[in-house]
């Protein structure tokens, strides 16, 4: 499982079925940025309509924490696709 990577975040598939996880360091700000960039990345992942059985490995990197929310969707939507390019999701 080797990581899909972007500027603001890297994902690869998850070793269990279904969830998305959330990989947020410290090192990315305070709480309160680390909470907000959760509940965004959170949102994204909802729209995405990720297959039950199929799970999701997120980790943010340091320039996803001041992004606007636009450019986190557009990066992440990219990402996903290129990672499950042979499946198909709805």
């Amino acid at each position: 499982m080797s990581w899909t990577k972007g500027q603001l975040l890297w994902v690869r598939t998850g070793r269990e079925p279904g969830g998305v996880i959330f990989v947020l360091r410290k090192r990315l700000g305070k709480a309160v940025l680390r909470n907000r960039l959760k509940r965004r990345l959170r949102h994204v992942c909802r729209e995405l309509h990720i297959p039950a059985d199929e799970s999701l490995v997120v980790l943010a990197q340091q320039q996803a924490a001041s992004c606007s929310f636009e450019r986190l969707r557009i990066e992440l939507t990219q990402l996903v696709a290129g990672l499950w390019q042979g499946k198909s999701l709805p």
